[in-house]
């Protein structure tokens, strides 16, 4: 399974608790509520142990959570993963 859908199945089952429809890769997840700020805390947590990777400070900006596929691509960044454009 992708990084991308790994983190739509997360999001989806664990932060909606099932209760949002299918999460599109462009889907706004902040602007749209599909996520909040306590979501977005236990995000990195997933993220950091699914992915062994280190989210740092300089890097918890709005844009690489916008998206899914903006946090996918953060996550595929810091393991050395090139997405296809």
């Amino acid at each position: 399974m992708s990084s991308i859908d790994n983190i739509r199945q997360f999001i989806t089952s664990e932060i909606c608790g099932g209760q949002c429809e299918s999460i599109a890769d462009t889907d706004l997840l902040i602007d749209q509520g599909i996520i909040d700020s306590m979501g977005i805390i236990v995000l990195l947590g997933f993220l950091e142990e699914k992915f062994a990777v280190t989210i740092e400070g300089d890097e918890l900006l709005p844009e690489n959570f916008a998206t899914l596929a903006a946090i996918s691509t953060l996550v595929d960044k810091k393991n050395g993963i090139a997405r296809e454009a």
